[in-house]
Formats: structure tokens, sequence, C-alpha cells
């Protein structure tokens, strides 16, 4: 078995085959809740900067603040979209909580019979938590609003949010219960939520998602236990109940409201029609929020099983002749044999609570624990056959009754889990919604399996708040099209061509096409793009006579062609020498390259030549190195610069302070002279006076301080003392 890693711990290795060759990042899967525990399921997936959670429940053991997932160790506004498997309390009911009462600002996603009974159910929940110990948790107007934020998605369907692709897919658990594929650059996670693969009454089995998954989240609800196969379980719950009514006895069946309540309704209710001696003893539902949700059932008749549409074209099969709804305790005729089906289903509170407690000191009676019992709870408890209970008024009062589980819980055992995991065959399997030792033995059993077919798979067990870290390389799918495609591809080569990628919709949306690469010349044929040519053309200042430029370019470049009669510029013209008396100077054309073409017409613009090129890598290269070429064919520095710099250099080696600060004011006034145009110095004041593009600008060189209206020419003359500044400082020597 393979331990997740903590915030302290290594990352787990999983096998060499099964991880990416050069794995660039980590899939993070951090369980909230539902870790080594059955409650308050809560998974967070973290992978290129994509965030998901999965469901986002509440623990039925606890209550309160206590009962939430540990919302705190995330920050809830990184979550792009939070996918809800169903609408059990332990999976749905901290929904709310989140929009009302975190910075939660992602979507929300669920089937649409799931969003109909969630909305009837946790209306509900805040109805019966006022006053108790869940009061406080959310308000009516917190459920509307992640109602309003809550978004369908039909099952096989895929949306896209944020660049996160997601599929729904049949979990076969209860009324609209799903499984989410979740794909983020590349990698597939599937989150199962809770599952069967076993039909039942009114349910179909899980479907097989396809492609399979590189990562699955599972349930472990039943770790290496087996179900009995319906027949014998169906057989088994009637035969108790039969015998039980027969000799007086009173019947409770504590279940959820919504899923399992229904499945024994149809079993009790076929078994009181064959039986005509049971027609007397009456079956209850005491449950409003069951018969409300009736008509949710009806509605979404083409999701349940095609035995149960079949029946639902002849009659309503969930419009009971022996059942009768019970309005409350209080309203209860507690005389004689009976049946009731009675809410909550661990026994915690409520009406199963209120009739437990009537019921338990008479041999007579049963309860039948139907569902899977979380640890913590009263029905937990009773299995364990204990003398005595303790009631919610604290007294204890003897357990004389009889107490059986048979498990209608449609979650999967062993041999579903196992099976399922085979087909998929992914690498990496994380366990969650099961208890610790329960969930230890599944992941030995299926890492056990997994080395005997010599299958590679590991197997992760967190704890809450944990991280399982899978290494995986962020990866961008692309079909190749046209010239690309006939070239081919092959593994680790390098593929060119136009990656063209349509943009995101925004929101939940369908999946954008996938992205193509093409040859350039294909685009029209593909898309509705099509390739144009980019024109680039730089003017230069010619600081040194044409043909000398022209000769260094001879002689870095091959293949430099030119036009018109270099014989008629002068050597010893400069960039703004005019034309030889009477003489008119051809413009000269050169191509450097086959990329550049290089124009001087020094009729038209004296002193300046412009380069022109087609934008592209090549052509650039060369036109960076024709404008280095141009640059540095200048002429020798001014006579005055010159002279400066030696005499700067004189009052260095002499140490006369005072000089070499006049020295330098004088080169900073010729410095800014070449930079921004002709500088004149007041001798008297020592300022230099500047005007640019007719703005007048006043420097003093000594003290470096300028004046200007004009800010920005201002910051401009700053910047340009700061530079000639630090170019006169003598660069310092560290060894």
């Amino acid at each position: 078995m393979t331990v997740a890693a903590g915030p302290s711990e290594a990352v787990p290795a999983p096998p060499a085959d099964a991880a990416p060759t050069t794995p660039t990042s980590h899939v993070e899967i951090i369980p909230l809740g539902a870790a080594q525990e059955v409650g308050r399921s809560c998974v967070i997936v973290r992978f290129a900067g994509k965030t998901v959670m999965l469901d986002c429940g509440v623990h039925p053991g606890f209550s309160g603040l206590a009962s939430l997932p540990f919302f705190d160790v995330i920050d809830m506004s990184s979550v792009d979209v939070m996918l809800v498997t169903h609408f059990h309390l332990d999976h749905s009911a901290a929904v709310p909580y989140v929009v009302g009462h975190t910075n939660f600002r992602g979507t929300i996603l669920m089937t649409h019979a799931t969003k109909a009974i969630t909305s009837t159910l946790l209306r509900d929940f805040v109805k019966v938590s006022k006053g108790g110990a869940d009061a406080g948790l959310y308000t009516e107007a917190d459920l509307d609003a992640s109602l309003e934020r809550t978004h369908v998605i039909n099952f096989q369907q895929t949306l896209c949010v944020n660049g996160i692709g997601i599929t729904a897919y049949r979990a076969g658990h209860v009324l609209g219960a799903a499984m989410f594929m979740v794909e983020i650059a590349g990698q597939r996670i599937l989150y199962t939520g809770d599952y069967s693969r076993v039909p039942d009454r009114h349910m179909p089995a899980a479907d097989t998602p396809s492609p399979p998954p590189h990562i699955v989240i599972v349930e472990s609800t039943y770790g290496v236990s087996r179900h009995l196969p319906r027949a014998e379980r169906e057989s088994r719950f009637l035969q108790r109940i039969h015998t039980a009514v027969a000799r007086g006895g009173r019947v409770l069946l504590p279940v959820v409201a919504l899923g399992r309540a229904q499945e024994l309704l149809l079993i009790l209710e076929e078994h009181w029609a064959a039986h005509p001696e049971l027609h007397g003893v009456p079956i209850y539902q005491a449950s409003g929020l069951a018969k409300r949700a009736i008509s949710v059932y009806q509605t979404y008749i083409e999701m349940m099983n095609a035995d149960i549409q079949a029946a639902f074209a002849v009659a309503n099969p969930f419009a009971f002749r022996h059942v009768t709804h019970l309005r409350s305790a209080r309203a209860f005729d507690d005389v004689g044999a009976c049946v009731v089906m009675a809410t909550p289903s661990m026994l915690q509170s409520g009406v199963s609570r209120d009739l437990f407690e009537a019921w338990c000191g008479d041999a007579r009676n049963l309860v039948v624990i139907a569902d899977f019992a979380v640890q913590g709870t009263l029905a937990r408890e009773i299995l364990a056959g204990p003398a005595e209970v303790l009631t919610r008024a604290g007294a204890r009062v003897p357990l004389r009754c009889q107490v059986d589980a048979i498990s209608f819980s449609a979650h999967a055992d062993f041999p579903q889990t196992s099976g399922f995991l085979d087909t998929l065959a992914p690498p990496h399997v994380v366990l969650v919604h099961g208890e610790a030792g329960e969930m230890a033995r599944l992941a030995r059993a299926l890492e056990s399996a997994a080395a005997a077919a010599g299958r590679p798979r590991a197997v992760y067990t967190p704890r809450a708040t944990q991280a399982v870290l899978v290494a995986a390389t962020p990866a961008r799918p692309a079909l190749l099209r046209g010239g690309a495609a006939a070239a081919g591809a092959k593994p680790g080569a390098a593929l060119a061509g136009v990656y063209v990628a349509a943009p995101g919709a925004g929101g939940v949306a369908a999946p954008p096409p996938p992205p193509l690469i093409l040859e350039p010349e294909d685009l029209p044929r593909y898309t509705r793009l099509h390739t144009g040519r980019v024109t680039l053309r730089q003017t230069l200042a010619l600081h040194a006579p044409f043909d000398q430029v022209r000769l260094a370019l001879e002689l870095l470049f091959e293949g430099v062609h030119g036009a018109g009669d270099l014989a008629l510029v002068s050597s010893d013209q400069g960039a703004t020498a005019n034309d030889r008396e009477g003489a008119p100077v051809a413009p000269q054309i050169l191509r450097v390259g086959e990329a550049v073409t290089v124009s001087y017409d020094p009729a038209s613009a004296p002193g300046r030549l412009t380069l022109e090129w087609q934008g592209g890598p090549g052509a650039d290269a060369v036109a960076d190195a024709v404008v280095a070429v141009v640059l540095g064919a200048g002429p020798a520095p001014p006579p005055r610069l010159s002279r400066l710099d030696a005499a700067r250099a004189e009052a260095l080696r002499g140490g006369d302070g005072e000089a070499l600060a006049r020295v330098e004011a004088e080169l900073v006034e010729a410095l800014l002279s070449a930079q921004f145009g002709p500088a004149a110095t007041d001798p008297e004041t020592g300022l230099t006076f500047l005007e640019v593009d007719g703005a007048h600008v006043l420097v003093d060189c000594k003290s470096r301080g300028v004046r200007c209206a004009d800010a920005g020419l201002k910051a401009r003359v700053e910047r340009a003392i700061t530079r000639l500044e630090a170019a006169m400082r003598a660069c310092p020597l560290e060894g």
C-alpha cells in the first residue's frame, strides 16, 4: 500500500512505467473530508493552474461547523468548478455554506435530477436545523444563491469550464447520481462518488467511462466485503419483516428519505400485494420530503432502469397502494403490528430516533439497518449488540428488540470495485469514503491483485488534508492536418507548423474543437485564417560614405547585389556630403542576403539610408547585422570630444579636482549637444541652454540640475545626464 504524501512527507514513488518519463509537475489530490472516514465528502484536485472541488457534504456523525469539510486549508477563491455527484447530505449539504460563507467564486455543476432533489432536500435540512446544533450553518438565502450558481449536465455530455473538460457518467447509486471524468492539460481524473455496478429495482448499473482515466478517485465504503446477491438479500429482508409483524411486532426501517427508501418501498409494495394476509398490517412512510420528491422521480423516469420505464408505461410504479404517508410521530396511532420507514438513517434524531426509543425495549420488535452504518452514530452502536442504549433525554434503557443489518446500500463492494479498476486499468488509484481499516485492507487487496496480473497500480489512502502527488506532464494535444499530417510525426521529434487553437468561450460551454497544427499554406483550407506578410522599414543616420558601408557589407555577407553608380559618390564624402559640383548622384540600392534591401538617395534624404525586409526569423537576423554594420561605420570622434577626454585623463592623473569638475561639465555639455541639438553655455552663470522641439531646457552642468516646463522632456534630459555620469565613472575592479 502506498501512503500519500503529506506536507512534510516525501512524494510517493509510483511504478516507473506508470508515470510520465519527463514529469514537469504533479496532479495534487487533497481530500478535505471522507478521508479514512465516511462522511463530508469533499476532494480537491489541482493541476496546471486549475482547481476542481469534487463533492461538498457534511458528516452525519457531527453537527454544526464540526460537520464541515476542512475548507480552511485551501484558498476557496482558487476553485474553478465544484462538481456534486448526487443529492445525499454527505455529498451536497455544505454547498450553500461554501457559497454564502467563503470566497468561493467558481461554477457549480450537477445533473438535472440532482439539482431538483438537492433543492428540496437542503430546504428541508435548513428547516429541520433551526434551533438545533446545525442552526446557523447557512440560510435559505444561501441555498437560493447556490442554486442560482448551479449549472446542469447530462449523462455522457462533456462541458468545458475555464479550460477544464468535464464529462458525466451514470453512477447507479441514486437518481441523478453521476461519476465525473475531469480532464486538465491532457490528464484524465475519474471521481466515482458513490457508485454501484449492479442494477437494482429502479436504478441501472454505473457506466464504464471511456477513454480510460490516468487516476481514479474511488469510494472504499465496503472495503473487501462482498454483498449478498440481490435475490438473497431481498428474501432475507422480507422474511425478517414478515416474521416480526406476524408475531405482532413493529418494524422500524431507518432510511435516507431519498434513494434507498424508494427501493425498499418497491420491494415492500410487491410483497404486500402478493400476500393478502399482510393487508391488515400498515406500512407507513414517515417523511414528507420523500413524498414530495416522488414527483421528481416521476419527472426523471428516463434516468432509471428499463424495468421501471416499462412499468411506468403501464402505471406509475411509485403510486403505492399499501403505503400510507405519516405526517408526524404525534399523528401516529401506535397500535399493533406495522412497518415504519423513517428518517434519518443513522438514528441520530428525528422520527426514527423517537420510534426507536419507544420500541427498543420490546423483544417482538425489529430494527433493520439497510444502509451503511457510519461510525459514531447510534445505528452503528446498536449493531454491536449492547445491553443498553442512551436516550436523547440521557436515560439508559434496555435494548431488547431485534437488530439486523441487511444492506441495500448502493455502494460498490470488493468484486465491483476490483472489476471496475481492472477494466479501466488506471496506474494510480486514490481511496476515499471508507473507514481506515476497510480502506487499508482494500488497498492491499487491489495492489496484490495488480501485482499478480503484472499491471502497474499505485494505491493511495490519504488522511484528511493530506496531499497525494502524482507526477504528470501537462499535455497540449493537437491534430495534424494537411501538409503537416503528410509529413507525419515521430515520438520525441519536433513538429514545425502553425498551432491553431479556438479561444475559450468562458463560463460553462461545449468543449472547443481540438487545436490543429498546419502548414501556413493550409490555413485557409482548415480555418478562417489567412497568411499575411509584415514589411518592416527602418531609417538610419549615415555617418560614413556609402561606399564604405557597402564595402563593410560585402566583407560580411555573400551575395550583396546593387544597382546605381557608386563611382559618383567620392570616397571623401560623408553622410551629409552634397553632390559633386554639377554632377547628380544616383540613388543606391543594395540587396543583402536575398533578405534585406538597403536604399540610399542623397538627393531626397541626404545623410540617411533605409532598410526594408519581410518579417521573419531569418530576415530579422540579417537586418540586425546590417544595422550593426551601418552604425559601426562611423567617423572618428569630433576633435573637441577628443581634447576634453585627454584633459579629463590629465586631471585625473594630477589629482586636480577643480580642473576635473570643469572638464566633466564641458563633457556633459558636449554630449548633451550631440544628443539633443546645439547647446549654448552662459560664461557668467555656467548654465547651458538647450532647445528641443520648441521646448527650452536649462542645465547646470556642474550640479547636474535640470529645469524645464515639459516634465517629460526634463525626465529625458535627467536620464541622459545620469547615464553620462555613469559612463564617466571608473569601473570597480573586484578580485
